[in-house]
């Protein structure tokens, strides 16, 4: 297990997360001017952007090695990292839920709530094109996001652009976990010879 922890860099995976969730908490609220591609205006918040980085940490301490040479491994190192970064998105979640109950605001739980969507997207897109590629397009999610979920005409977000939502909306949190799960599941069931 040891060797794991520290081929992955665990520890300074978690702090940096940790330092992000913190920073979300702490700027979360603040307001980015970024271009909409629909007309539509809007704020696009720190915490939508910031969530990314957990992620994209994730997908570099896991894919500093390729699939087939740790594929002979005997150990399960894919189950190992599939469970690290369920793991960082429910401290996260943690974190924020604690930061909340002590009277942060709602951005909080959007901390929480977009961290976990990207944790999902990044297991999901992983098993499918690679560590480089899915921290690519991974990264790409808040941008697309900012440039085309808002509703034009109307006030609100795309029902596809989950970070957009307001931190206490229900069913964007029920995606974003439904989205770690799918991603969880899609890197415990995808054969390591098919990537």
């Amino acid at each position: 297990m040891n060797w794991w922890l520290k081929s992955r860099g665990a520890l300074s995976l978690c702090s940096w997360s940790l330092l992000t969730t913190l920073a979300g908490l702490a700027f979360g609220s603040t307001a980015l001017p970024l271009p909409s591609l629909n007309g539509a205006s809007g704020t696009f918040l720190v915490a939508g952007l910031i969530t990314v980085v957990p992620a994209i940490l994730w997908l570099t301490s896991t894919g500093r090695v390729g699939p087939h040479t740790e594929a002979t491994s005997v150990r399960p190192v894919k189950r190992r990292d599939t469970a690290l970064a369920v793991s960082l998105a429910a401290a996260v979640v943690a974190v924020t839920l604690a930061g909340h109950s002590l009277g942060a605001d709602g951005i909080s739980l959007a901390v929480g709530r977009n961290t976990v969507a990207f944790m999902g997207i990044a297991l999901a897109l992983e098993p499918l094109t690679g560590h480089r590629s899915a921290a690519l397009l991974t990264a790409a999610v808040p941008l697309l996001c900012a440039a085309a979920g808002r509703r034009s005409g109307s006030v609100g977000a795309e029902p596809w652009a989950l970070i957009l939502h307001p931190g206490n909306s229900v069913p964007a949190f029920v995606a974003s976990l439904t989205l770690l799960l799918a991603g969880a599941l899609l890197n415990f069931i995808r054969p390591l010879g098919t990537r």
